[in-house]
């Protein structure tokens, strides 16, 4: 038997998803290693293998392809542990890093709030002769001797500079001046990780490029030293199948390209939820999602519209711009270690986190902060033998100690209200998160299933979406390792852009195409390198586009394979009034970057639907029953087996039902249904199941 593997290192939990060629999948949960990540990879890799009673070079000799989501590079650049990192840029231009935009809040752009502390400071930046025009024509000679000399005072440096970040005026339009300086640097300092603007990130703005380039120096080293170790650990175990490594935009690469890459990773770990939430909602042929994980540390929503995973050219990491095609993930503090505090007598949640280490009062290793596994612990919700397999049993009197003595008693209340109140409050803050990226940009939550996902996702599913009125909660089997079971089956993705800052027309639409050929041939070769067959490359083409005299363009799909004026402009006349409820069909529009979404299809198996074994219950799958809280009203709720339930079988709340690394809380105004592939589809008991469905995407 062949194997795929998703592996998704948190800072919680390490998450795998081992899926067969039959498309069987099987969960594996570790404990993560937050100061030796690796070392909770090869952990859950080991857990595999022992429960495969294999050793584990025989396991791994099964694995054809591992998927490895990451968070090192996130975690480097929030807590400024990145490499010491220098910046080379164009004389007269040294103040350009320390710059930024206004933070926006609401409609009004705030210039008050402080910058985020630089990743590189301003002694750190080395201004070097040299002038590229607009235009790609070159004004000033690059002088290779200041250049060079430049390069050995900073081999002298103390400490020692590990990347170097090259940004040049106008670079995108004409490299050469940068490729030059980074050749030099290479002679002068070969250890060290240079990179260059023109490479990761070309195109207009040069504070941008100069903000994402400065983000992959910064992270590069670390990166690079980490999938170094990775791959030679995997070799000597006697690893030959494929490894790669999650990306920002939910696609793959291989790791040598991505240790030239490394910002791409900034967002690999919940990158791989959105394509999980579409492998789901498929089945039931749904294309407007939203995506909730909820997991030990965060909880993390992102949206898929027409069944596209919604992404932006422009986001931010601790207040570092990064020019690059993202995944539009919105995440908060709100997870199952979210710490509750009381504060001048109001109640709030997170976003500190008690993370694995010491992790809740209930997990027994000297916490003393209530969490939300403390409240959803005393609430019933959660069994303290069974937790976990049984693997790992829960203190039900820390909990509530620690939630009397925080919560309860500060309050003046009780500690099942207390509980009560850390749950609602919980919720609400991630209902508030859905309304981020749905209300305030002009969508309807209405509108779109709810896919509930992590190993807490389940347990607040309902009270998140009767607050939405969302109609509709699909919680796959796999709930607990949702990203990890989406990288097990992501295809290769490439982003490619290249300025170009033009009136559209029909002289400029020719120039145009000719650029979108050049960028499809560049990703076509990639593709080859990476044994893609030229039958699984995919291309799709975008602009960006505005109206003369905007700042900010709208990426717009282009509706045909090449650039034409009709149908870029229309296509851009009809985004703009989804996103911001206008347009100006008589106006003339403007390009400023085209850009090549390349796919690399990868083979996947293929799931089997099972039998359909009808609304009944079978016997066995009904556990027990344990005392919970549903609504305020504490009741008998009856407890069943997940994995005992099948297709066609129904469970009307209030109800609990167990995995071993998953437990889903069924109100008494929802009912759950097994669909065909023995996923669980959860909706509001006064409406059948077939008409929830049909709610999803209704304008």
């Amino acid at each position: 038997m062949k194997y795929r593997l998703g592996i998704d290192v948190g800072g919680t939990f390490t998450d795998l998803y081992l899926v067969d060629e039959n498309g069987r999948g099987e969960i594996f949960k570790t404990p993560s290693t937050p100061h030796a990540p690796a070392k909770g990879f090869f952990n859950g890799i080991n857990d595999i293998a022992a429960a495969k009673g294999q050793k584990l070079d025989e396991f791994l000799g099964d694995v054809t392809h591992i998927m490895h989501g990451t968070t090192i590079t996130t975690n480097a650049t929030l807590t400024g542990n990145g490499a010491r990192t220098a910046l080379v840029t164009t004389a007269g231009f040294r103040d350009i890093p320390l710059m930024r935009r206004g933070v926006k809040t609401g409609n009004q752009y705030d210039y008050t709030t402080p910058a985020p502390d630089p990743l590189i400071k301003r002694q750190d930046i080395y201004e070097i002769n040299e002038r590229i025009d607009q235009n790609g024509k070159v004004i000033t000679k690059l002088d290779e001797h200041q250049v060079r000399a430049m390069a050995i005072k900073m081999r002298t440096a103390e400490p020692a500079y590990e990347a170097i970040a090259v940004n040049l005026m106008w670079s995108f339009a004409n490299p050469k001046h940068e490729q030059r300086v980074a050749e030099i640097l290479g002679e002068v300092m070969p250890e060290a990780y240079v990179s260059i603007s023109s490479d990761v990130v070309p195109q207009i703005r040069i504070y941008e490029r100069g903000s994402t380039v400065a983000l992959n120096a910064y992270i590069g080293p670390i990166l690079s030293r980490y999938l170094t170790d990775l791959s030679a650990r995997l070799e000597d175990i006697g690893y030959t199948g494929r490894l790669f490594i999650v990306q920002s935009n939910g696609g793959v690469m291989p790791p040598q390209l991505m240790m030239r890459y490394a910002v791409n990773t900034l967002l690999s770990g919940p990158a791989g939820g959105p394509e999980a939430g579409l492998h789901h909602a498929r089945q039931h042929g749904l294309d407007h999602l939203i995506t909730v994980d909820m997991g030990g540390t965060s909880f993390d929503v992102a949206m898929i519209e027409n069944g596209k995973a919604i992404t932006t050219n422009d986001s931010e990491i601790k207040g570092h711009r990064v020019a690059l095609p993202v995944l539009d993930i919105h995440t908060i503090g709100a997870g199952g270690g979210s710490i509750g505090r009381v504060r001048n007598g109001i109640l709030t949640m997170g976003p500190q986190s008690a993370g694995s280490e010491p992790g809740p009062a209930c997990y027994g290793r000297g916490g003393e902060n209530p969490t939300t596994t403390d409240a959803d612990l005393v609430l019933g919700y959660l069994d303290p033998v069974g937790f976990a397999g049984g693997q790992f049993p829960l203190d039900m009197e820390a909990a509530q100690r620690a939630i009397r003595e925080k919560i309860a008693e500060p309050l003046g209340i009780s500690v099942i209200e207390a509980a009560q109140g850390m749950y609602r409050v919980v919720n609400a803050s991630m209902a508030d998160a859905v309304r981020a990226i749905t209300v305030q940009r002009g969508h309807d939550p209405r509108e779109f299933a709810i896919i509930a996902a992590g190993g807490a996702g389940p347990l607040h599913a309902a009270p998140i979406c009767r607050e939405l009125e969302a109609p509709l909660i699909l919680i796959p089997r796999e709930s607990s390792v949702f990203c990890a079971s989406g990288m097990a089956i992501s295809d290769i993705k490439h982003d490619y852009v290249r300025s170009f800052p033009r009136a559209l027309n029909e002289k400029s639409v020719k120039e145009a195409n000719t650029v979108v050929d050049e960028m499809i041939e560049l990703a076509r070769q990639t593709l080859v390198e990476e044994d893609v067959p030229e039958e699984d490359h995919r291309y799709t083409v975008s602009a960006d586009v505005r109206y003369p005299g905007q700042f900010n363009e709208v990426e717009t799909k282009s509706p045909d394979h090449d650039v034409t004026v009709e149908g870029l402009t229309q296509a851009f006349h009809d985004r703009h009034e989804a996103l911001y409820g206008y347009s100006v069909r008589n106006s003339p529009v403007e390009v400023m970057n085209l850009r090549v979404h390349a796919v690399g299809l990868e083979a996947k198996p293929k799931p089997v639907n099972t039998p359909d074994t009808g609304a009944d219950v079978p016997e066995g799958a009904l556990t027990g029953h344990r005392r919970a809280w549903f609504d305020g009203t504490e009741v008998d709720a009856p407890v069943y087996d997940g994995l005992a339930l099948s297709h066609g079988n129904v469970v009307n709340g209030p109800a609990i039902v167990e995995q071993p690394t998953t437990t889903i809380v069924v109100p008494e105004d929802y009912v759950l249904t097994c669909d065909a592939r023995d996923n669980y589809v959860m909706h509001r008991s006064d409406i059948a199941l077939d008409d929830a469905i049909a709610l999803v995407g209704r304008k």
